[in-house]
């Protein structure tokens, strides 16, 4: 039971649980199984990772934005310009012409 809890507290899935890292008795099991299940952890560390980096991005865009709230100015409402800028980029893997005039101007 420990085990399940931690999973989930690790944000993997009741279906991850149950299928990729199902409890087994330690003997008798395969070392291909061993392989299988440190790539999947492999690859929800990748996943979780991703996931702190996008968490940090909005945090900063969230200190930003209230700090040009408090105390507007021009170096502030670039960082968040630029900060903003960064974000977009990272969803859609392009900047638009519209995106850069508009952000400017405060109308996108």
């Amino acid at each position: 039971m420990m085990n399940i809890q931690i999973m989930q507290y690790a944000d993997f899935s009741l279906d991850e649980i149950r299928g990729t890292l199902s409890i087994r008795k330690m003997e008798n099991i395969d070392p291909v199984y061993y392989e299988e299940v440190s790539a999947f952890l492999d690859a929800k560390n990748a996943e979780t990772r991703k996931k702190i980096a996008h968490l940090e991005k909005v945090s900063q865009l969230l200190n930003i934005a209230a700090e040009t709230l408090r105390n507007f100015n021009i170096e502030s409402d670039q960082r968040l310009t630029k900060i903003v800028r960064e974000i977009y980029k990272d969803i859609r893997g392009d900047e638009p012409e519209n995106f850069k005039e508009g952000c400017d101007d405060h109308q996108g």
